[in-house]
């Protein structure tokens, strides 16, 4: 070991806080990369996660001009022989056993056992859709159910927009995996008409799924059929153009937590520069001496990076 190394090691032993201090800050600036980097991720799973859970299967969705429809238009699409098609309204609740907040989506059960496959699994493929369909009824994924000590028969308060309601917790829906069981985790299904009593949305949907044919020819007059029964303020659009509008909201979220992660790393840069500024004014009398004794600039410039990357590398 030269006697410059000596000399190096013999400060950096000699002052462990300033190094300590300076490592602390470059990992830290490091682990809030990582952790929103993660974050990013997660966010992103989950959004596809929902986005799978509420399109399910539909290629296309039809939607008025504003955030509802009139539910005639569903029944003018039947009459007009576009099957499968289904409604849906949707929105959010918050449950009181846990203060959870769920996405409500009702639905017509023999409608929409084409596009989502979570009414027939596990319990809930042997629902009664008598019950399901006459009276305030919900199905919740089983393994939420027992997070909240829920079972079928139980009372669910919920409150929507500073209202509480009452719901019948009917069924429980047995994921088949663990895609479906993130997918539904956060779910509540009720019928079309509950959904409408909830959110004060009477004789309106949020949207109508449809499912055209994979065939390009008969796809294209499939959707011309469609497009023909549909009457003005009413529009046909594909189901993945909503997932798209809001992932292009989240882009600039996303970009606002990786610039500050990026900040983060910039701050602990900042710690060793300035670590390493006041460790040459620190020891400018030995790095003179240093210097009379035939070390080159070079080689003390060498010394300060290597103890930077030290750093660097250890945080």
């Amino acid at each position: 070991m030269t006697l410059l190394q000596r000399s190096s090691r013999r400060y950096l032993t000699q002052h462990p806080w300033l190094m300590g201090l300076s490592v602390l800050g470059v990992a830290i600036g490091v682990a809030v990369v990582v952790s929103i980097d993660l974050a990013n991720t997660s966010a992103s799973r989950a959004f596809e996660l929902s986005a799978v859970t509420v399109t399910g299967a539909a290629t296309h969705q039809v939607v008025g001009t504003g955030e509802t429809l009139d539910d005639n238009v569903y029944r003018r699409l039947r009459e007009a022989g576009v099957r499968p098609s289904a409604p849906i309204v949707e929105g959010y609740a918050t449950l009181q056993r846990g203060d959870r907040t769920f996405q409500v989506i009702g639905i017509d059960p023999l409608a929409d056992a084409a596009f989502r496959p979570y009414l027939g699994t596990g319990a809930s493929s042997g629902l009664d859709l008598g019950a399901f369909m006459t009276r305030d009824a919900a199905l919740m994924s089983a393994p939420t159910a027992r997070e909240l000590s829920l079972s079928s028969g139980d009372t669910l308060q919920v409150d929507v927009e500073g209202s509480t309601y009452s719901v019948s917790l009917l069924g429980l829906i047995e994921p088949r995996n663990e895609r479906t069981r993130r997918s539904v985790a956060n779910l509540l299904v009720v019928d079309v008409p509950t959904a409408q009593r909830l959110f004060d949305q009477s004789g309106r949907l949020s949207r109508i799924d449809l499912l055209a044919p994979s065939d390009e020819g008969t796809q294209t007059a499939y959707l011309d059929r469609v497009r023909q029964a549909l009457p003005e303020g009413v529009q046909l659009r594909r189901s993945d153009t909503r997932t798209e509008t809001v992932a292009q909201m989240t882009k600039a979220f996303d970009l606002n937590l990786t610039a500050l992660s990026l900040l983060a790393l910039i701050v602990g840069a900042f710690l060793i520069y300035n670590t390493m500024t006041f460790s040459i004014v620190q020891r400018r009398g030995l790095l003179g001496r240093l210097r009379a004794l035939g070390v080159t600039r070079a080689q003390v410039f060498r010394l300060v990076l290597g103890e930077a990357a030290v750093l660097g590398v250890v945080g």
